[in-house]
């Protein structure tokens, strides 16, 4: 049988509910790489989506020093089989694109810059013709757009970086704008912080709904992270809550099928260089959780990240990790199972390698190389070592080329999408 890769990728995290996981059938994979795109105008790769038959690519043009801040972005169409571009459609507003959504048949774009209107345009995604240009108004003055998510009813979620009431500080908050874009509602994040903790930012979308991210509070009396339920016009502060808690506690939600997941990271307190870890599953209807996973000895490197890349897998797990800044791994991939345990996987020699998706039965991932260029690989984790417990096996590799740095690894379509801050590329097996 052929390597098969099917399934779009429409939302910065693959799903609206933030999965990471896209199905496949990989048999005897050749890796080759089948397209390589670069923007004509030479400027930046900001956002790529999968969906139908094509790959959907934002854009900023390079700066112009005649005309500081008046970049326009682009937006091109790429046959996702050959990379050949189908159309283009450079936006009217010079501000650049913060988050793309495929949902219902349309391609929502949301494009702002600290001080400039919040603009949402929908495009068709097949030859991008404009559907409508809209300005979210709302109650709270924004600093970005972090990512977007489309209701089946024509509203758009937006996670901000926003001032709400009298705190003259930025802060973590969602809004809901309905098909009129009129005033859009703001919640800010239910908890109060840790001075030094991250900000978690992974929300998933279900329905009408949006769950998001609560911070834990790490002090005398901690509080761990939780999942607050926000609808349009109502919320639910705690629909459900982590057990862990520790200094920089963050939660990641994701959504898959009937079920939403948190993955929940804490250092140890008594070791910077240890972290506490807990995965859950709770039922989308009720908040009741099905079933939890913890571990106490993780060891991160150098310390715990500022974010997590978090993914379900077709047999009800949940493989996870801890990332810095600057995309780096900090610990081996986590697995978490529904019989409670969690599985410590090392991805590769070194440990470089950092979790894309669920690719079928396989763990997508890639590693930067020294010389600027990306290697992508696909591994199997279902394997036991005779002393060391479960171990990946590398299935296939290949190198994608030097795409600019920033990489991030998309599949859909047919193939593996590589983007980098530069150029494009796609990977068939």
């Amino acid at each position: 049988m052929a390597s098969v890769i099917e399934g779009e990728w429409t939302h910065r995290r693959g799903d609206p509910g933030g999965s990471r996981a896209v199905a496949a059938h990989i048999e005897r994979p050749r890796p080759s790489l089948a397209w390589t795109w670069r923007p004509e105008h030479g400027g930046q790769v900001d956002q790529v989506r999968v969906a139908g038959k094509c790959v959907l690519v934002a854009t900023l043009a390079p700066a112009d020093p005649r005309a500081p801040g008046w970049e326009h972005a682009v937006v091109y169409a790429l046959d996702a089989r050959t990379g050949t571009e189908v159309a283009r459609r450079t936006l009217p507003d010079p501000v650049p694109v913060a988050a793309m959504v495929v949902e219902g048949g349309v391609l929502h774009v949301v494009a702002t810059r600290r001080g400039e209107p919040i603009f949402w345009y929908a495009l068709s995604p097949a030859d991008l013709a404009p559907r409508h240009r809209r300005i979210v108004a709302l109650s709270a003055r924004h600093d970005d757009v972090l990512e977007a998510w489309a209701a089946a009813d024509g509203g758009l979620w937006l996670e901000l970086e926003a001032t709400v009431g009298d705190d003259a500080l930025g802060a973590l908050a969602y809004a809901f704008a309905g098909d009129d874009a009129g005033q859009g509602t703001v919640w800010r994040q239910a908890a109060t912080a840790d001075d030094d903790a991250p900000v978690a930012r992974d929300a998933c979308a279900g329905g009408r709904d949006l769950f998001a991210p609560v911070d834990g509070l790490w002090s005398a009396d901690p509080v761990p992270p939780s999942i607050a339920r926000l609808g349009p016009g109502e919320r639910e502060e705690t629909w459900a809550r982590a057990t862990v808690v520790g200094p920089r506690a963050q939660i990641h939600a994701m959504g898959s099928g009937r079920v939403v997941c948190g993955v929940v990271l804490a250092q140890d307190p008594e070791r910077a260089d240890r972290a506490r870890v807990e995965a859950f599953s709770a039922d989308r209807a009720s908040g009741a959780v099905a079933w939890r996973a913890h571990s106490d000895r993780v060891d991160v490197k150098p310390r715990l990240g500022e974010g997590a890349r978090a993914a379900c897998r077709p047999n009800g797990e949940v493989v996870f990790q801890s990332v810095a800044a600057d995309g780096t791994p900090c610990t081996p991939l986590l697995c978490a199972r529904p019989d409670g345990k969690v599985d410590t996987i090392a991805l590769g020699t070194g440990g470089r390698y950092v979790l894309d998706a669920a690719l079928g039965d396989l763990v997508l991932a890639h590693r930067p190389r020294k010389n600027g260029r990306v290697e992508v690989g696909g591994f199997a984790i279902d394997h036991e070592g005779r002393l060391l417990g479960r171990r990946a096996a590398l299935r296939w590799t290949i190198d994608a080329g030097d795409l600019g740095g920033g990489t991030t690894v998309y599949a859909g379509a047919g193939a593996v999408v590589v983007r980098g801050t530069r150029g494009v590329s796609a990977v068939t097996l």
